[in-house]
């Protein structure tokens, strides 16, 4: 299969291009960037990309799936289907399913689901801990030998300290990063709403920035000790970006992902969309999204990650206190975060490089680049063009959304991966 994408703007950051060219692929794999040279071929396959931004395909980090075992909420069939029509070419999925993905056995069920219903490539993270219990650890050398990429007991945190510590000293030797859901359940107890005047506005016990950035405190020390790789997920306070500040210039392979909802919301959110608005970490004060901003401008954040967390709109009804926490977020993602662009708070190759040039390089995936050789994974954008957001119609089965109605720009056009299309919007 020979494809042939003309006349868009290449923007890679791998290889610092960000010119109007084509891109050749073959046998699933890019064969080359043409800058005015004819094709090498005849193409069996032309996309007319004028007017579009050519780009490496999007790679999240940290994706709920929720199979095996909460299928009512989002399959793997169903959530890749939205991380193409998002962009994406690649999820990690995160290992909170039921049964826990703490064996091999899970992991080779999960990549053999994805082989045979996904429309992306996906990459298991596997659990810590067996059971999320954080009381012994999962066999994690087996398991990256099936398949997993990472591992993270995301949802809670790993409370035992000797087992965070014994899981980044086997994280060293395996050379895969731990996923660390910062959290203090103490500080962090009641309803998921940010300490202030929301929280008092609503007859609600807030949980205080301390619940997070306590628990970042203490697992980059345990990273520090050991040289073990730590990624920071989902990060939302001022206070949690200044240890970074202080620690990754001493802590080798630390490294850190914020949430397009994080960077763009605030706690005020809550006063809209209630529970859609709900996830741990909550949203933050105005004062906080603004670090998180700069922290992502200036490099001190690594990586955007959805953390696309579906669920049912029954449980997402229930009352504040009672509703689990998570939203939805591979759909919305793109045209949300361009407004970033927009706005010059972030430049669109930082965007692209944030959301796939450096998540391939932390867990050392395939992807995240346009060079020869490379997967033809593809996404196909524009960034002009702004358009409300809304759940309706989109690919997941949930609509736990806290961007129904934020004015987006530009959409997703068009998703190949392994050169193959896997979404192409009306009008490419």
């Amino acid at each position: 299969m020979k494809l042939h994408i003309r006349g868009g703007r290449l923007v890679d950051p791998s290889q610092n291009v960000d010119r109007k060219g084509d891109v050749w692929v073959e046998d699933g794999k890019i064969q080359a960037l043409l800058f005015g040279e004819p094709p090498p071929a005849k193409p069996d396959q032309t996309i007319d990309a004028n007017g579009a931004i050519v780009a490496p395909g999007l790679i999240d980090l940290h994706v709920h799936l929720r199979e095996p075992g909460q299928e009512e909420k989002e399959d793997i069939a169903s959530g890749t289907h939205a991380a193409v029509a998002g962009g994406f070419t690649s999820v990690l999925c995160m290992p909170n399913t039921d049964p826990v993905n703490d064996s091999v056995e899970i992991t080779r069920w999960i990549r053999k689901r994805a082989d045979e219903t996904a429309f992306c490539r996906v990459f298991p993270v596997g659990a810590i801990t067996k059971g999320l219990k954080s009381t012994e650890l999962a066999p994690l050398a087996e398991m990256k030998e099936a398949g997993c990429v990472a591992f993270s007991d995301d949802g809670r945190p790993v409370v035992d300290s000797h087992r965070m510590r014994e899981a980044l000293e086997m994280g060293r030797k395996l050379n895969v990063p731990m996923i660390a859901h910062c959290e203090d359940l103490a500080l962090s107890a009641g309803p998921t709403v940010n300490e202030g005047r929301v929280a008092d506005r609503l007859g609600l016990k807030g949980i205080p920035v301390a619940a997070e950035s306590a628990d970042v405190a203490r697992v980059i020390i345990l990273a520090a000790e050991t040289g073990g790789r730590l990624h920071l997920a989902h990060l939302s306070c001022v206070s949690s970006i200044q240890l970074l500040r202080e620690y990754k210039p001493k802590v080798k392979g630390l490294t850190a992902e914020a949430t397009p909802h994080h960077l763009l919301l605030t706690d005020e959110a809550v006063l809209k969309h209630g529970t859609n608005a709900k996830m741990y970490p909550p949203l933050r004060s105005s004062a906080d999204r603004s670090a998180l901003v700069k922290a992502l401008k200036d490099d001190w954040i690594d990586v955007i990650a959805t953390d696309h967390a579906p669920h049912t709109d029954l449980e997402k009804k229930m009352a504040y206190e009672k509703a689990p926490n998570g939203v939805i977020g591979l759909e919305t993602a793109l045209p949300v975060l361009l407004t970033l662009v927009a706005s010059g708070d972030l430049m669109l190759s930082q965007l692209i490089r944030k959301m796939s040039t450096e998540p391939a390089r932390i867990v050392g995936i395939p992807g995240g680049t346009l060079k020869p050789g490379a997967p033809a994974d593809i996404v196909l954008f524009s960034a002009d063009g702004e358009r409300p957001l809304s759940a309706a119609g989109t690919f997941s089965k949930s609509r736990n959304t806290p961007f129904e109605g934020f004015v987006g720009k530009g959409r997703v056009l068009g998703t190949i991966v392994g050169g193959e299309e896997k979404f192409r919007a009306e009008g490419l």
